[in-house]
């Protein structure tokens, strides 16, 4: 798998979700609501004898909608957590036509406040587990 090819496929999926602006990468600014496809914090090699399976357990996949303290805002990132739906992360990434990588699976999902620039936001984190050929 290469890296960047996933990164950008699994922004390609959530652009999918209608009003979601959606970078491949960390930007410097955003304007929400808005989701970051970012780094993993590992890539794993050779899951399988002769480079048959590399494996990224944990790639993040972060949106971001508003000010934490607004009710909007719960909201808001309450139709992205959902499992299903036009709205859903999980349902848009997993339903995908992929061709980087051979599967992926949203694993879970955890919240925080997340600054970007001077601009704090609620975040959610969604977690991915993905897996493909060795290159």
């Amino acid at each position: 798998m290469n890296l960047g090819d996933v990164m950008d496929e699994i922004a390609d999926s959530v652009r999918t979700i209608t009003g979601l602006r959606v970078y491949a990468y960390p930007p410097n600014k955003i304007a929400a609501p808005a989701a970051i496809v970012t780094y993993p914090d590992t890539y794993t090699f050779d899951e399988t004898y002769g480079r048959g399976m590399d494996r990224i357990s944990d790639l993040p996949v972060i949106v971001l909608v508003g000010k934490v303290s607004d009710r909007a805002s719960r909201d808001n990132v309450a139709k992205y957590v959902n499992g299903s739906g036009s709205t859903s992360i999980k349902a848009a990434v997993e339903a995908g036509a992929h061709t980087a990588f051979d599967t992926v699976r949203v694993t879970g999902v955890s919240f925080d406040v997340i600054g970007i620039g001077a601009v704090e936001y609620l975040g959610a984190t969604f977690t991915l587990d993905i897996a493909g050929q060795g290159v």
